[in-house]
């Protein structure tokens, strides 16, 4: 498998508008490049506070879970409890972000997958630093093997930096000669926190969300005691010889689109199945904005389809 080109030559016009709240909304807060501690918590609050509230459709199930070793909640819009499982890490930059304000995407899947959907709530920086995520991934993992959940029937999934901790957490259980997912659903993986991939630079006028400096200071910020190179903090560097099949989304013109052509390209050189679909003028975790954009729709056909050859 290798990378689709998907959607027209021409936006339609719900996605150009949808573009330019983007920009307006996002791209033009703070002072460009600056990133601390103070000024991360408070967009984190922010972000809660603006989305954290989005209501469900009827048909959804939510269940709060707190225990030792997750706190999160489990998202169902099926009643069938053999089914595998969606273990779910949400994106915001390692800063914010929580099972609440990606409910909008955690249905979903859960209705694509046909699976129950645990997103958890994993320690963030700046009050916590690398690898808190990870051992907070590695740990929810273990918690559903532990309720006997056999691995191979668990997907791991997130968007920009939960699928960064996707990678990142089957890496982890790889070297530790643990048992693996059964396959990977990564939207706009945060890769490379160094921020070296080509799109970086090509792509500063055609991402919607972020503004470059800004990205890449926040990967300087959490990167500031560790290696970026570790294939843990930035997986575009790992070997991912013996990982599970992948399927990853990025939009055309987002900053991150070549950290998912490098994962990709490393997943396809080790013999592992992995297929990358590139949407034309969709913005960074568009299958998450599917509410809004109709074209990202289709990338749960596609997530129903991946997710059917897998073992559940």
């Amino acid at each position: 498998m290798t990378e689709h080109l998907i959607g027209s030559r021409i936006p339609d016009l719900r996605t150009v508008v949808v573009g330019a709240v983007l920009r307006y909304r996002m791209k033009h807060r703070g002072k460009p490049g600056v990133v601390t501690a103070e000024a991360l918590r408070r967009s984190a609050a922010a972000f809660e506070h603006g989305v954290g509230r989005a209501p469900v459709p009827p048909f959804v199930t939510i269940q709060p879970v707190d225990v030792p070793a997750v706190r999160g909640e489990w998202v169902s819009t099926s009643s069938d409890p053999d089914q595998g499982v969606v273990l779910f890490f949400h994106g915001g930059g390692f800063v914010m972000g929580s099972p609440a304000t990606h409910r909008a995407g955690t249905w979903r899947i859960s209705r694509a997958t046909g699976r129950r959907v645990l997103a958890i709530r994993y320690r963030h920086a700046p009050d916590h630093a690398f690898p808190a995520w990870i051992e907070d991934g590695v740990a929810a993992f273990r918690w559903l093997v532990d309720q006997g959940i056999a691995p191979a029937s668990i997907i791991l999934s997130g968007d920009s930096a939960g699928g960064n901790m996707a990678l990142a957490v089957t890496h982890r259980l790889r070297s530790e000669k643990q048992a693996l997912p059964g396959g990977l659903i990564l939207f706009s993986p945060w890769g490379d926190l160094a921020c070296g991939s080509p799109s970086y630079q090509r792509n500063v006028h055609s991402e919607a969300m972020f503004r470059a400096i800004d990205v890449r200071a926040t990967g300087a910020f959490l990167t500031r005691a560790c290696d970026p190179r570790n294939p843990e903090v930035s997986p575009v560097h790992a070997d991912l010889k013996g990982f599970p099949p992948m399927l990853i989304f990025a939009g055309s013109g987002e900053l991150f689109v070549d950290d998912a052509r490098r994962v990709l390209g490393n997943a396809l050189a080790v013999g592992v199945k992995a297929e990358l679909h590139v949407y034309r003028y969709m913005p960074h975790v568009f299958p998450l904005l599917a509410g809004v954009l109709p074209r990202a729709k289709p990338a749960y056909r596609t997530i129903t389809r991946f997710a059917s050859q897998l073992p559940g």
